[in-house]
């Protein structure tokens, strides 16, 4: 019997974890890290990097890599080049949370957003996971930060609000801003379905 001590789940034999490693996008930052995979990048990643004069830093969180961004060219609100930035910062983000969180049939993906949101001990099954995660209130683009540092909470502090109105005014303020997209949301990924607000109708 093998154990994956960051899925915290059981396998049959070392060559069962091994290929669970290997595959899973819960260890995606571990393949990151190593050499082999130094050259790759992540959806974010390669959206900064798109503006090559831009002086991209890919261990600041995304929401102030973005405010830099906006910063560096002097967009306007509602200007061509800054609606059309907005959109493909929005279309990584998305891309980065089912990097990270994967899809709804997938223990894996409900266990790395449970550990994200500090629901111990982790529920065995997806519908146990449903209902744990059900009540919480959290910023999707913390979530992803999360994950881009590893799934390290000592590194990222996910907080968790009591109610939509706290987490809209907390998403406002630090510019953590996910666009909220309900008619395209249940494409089974796991945080799109279950834990996206109406951050600006405040519902």
């Amino acid at each position: 019997m093998a154990r994956c001590n960051l899925c915290d789940r059981p396998f049959s034999n070392r060559t069962a974890l091994k290929q669970h490693i290997r595959d899973s996008q819960a260890h995606a930052h571990q393949h990151r890290a190593s050499p082999a995979h130094a050259s790759l990048h992540t959806p974010l990643d390669k959206f900064f990097q798109s503006y090559s004069q831009f002086e991209y830093d890919p261990a600041l969180p995304p929401a102030e890599s973005y405010a830099r961004l906006k910063a560096y060219y002097g967009w306007r609100r509602h200007g061509a080049d800054s609606d059309e930035a907005w959109d493909g910062y929005q279309s990584a983000l998305k891309e980065e949370l089912t990097l990270w969180f994967g899809a709804e049939d997938d223990i894996v993906a409900w266990h790395a957003l449970c550990r994200a949101i500090r629901i111990r001990p982790l529920p065995i099954t997806p519908k146990d996971c449903l209902k744990a995660v059900r009540t919480r209130h959290v910023n999707i683009v913390d979530l992803i930060e999360w994950g881009r540092k590893g799934g390290d909470i000592s590194k990222t502090n996910i907080q968790i609000f009591n109610s939509v109105t706290a987490l809209s005014e907390y998403s406002k303020r630090t510019g953590k801003i996910f666009r909220n997209n309900l008619a395209s949301s249940g494409n089974g990924n796991v945080v799109l379905k279950h834990l996206l607000r109406c951050i600006f109708s405040g519902t």
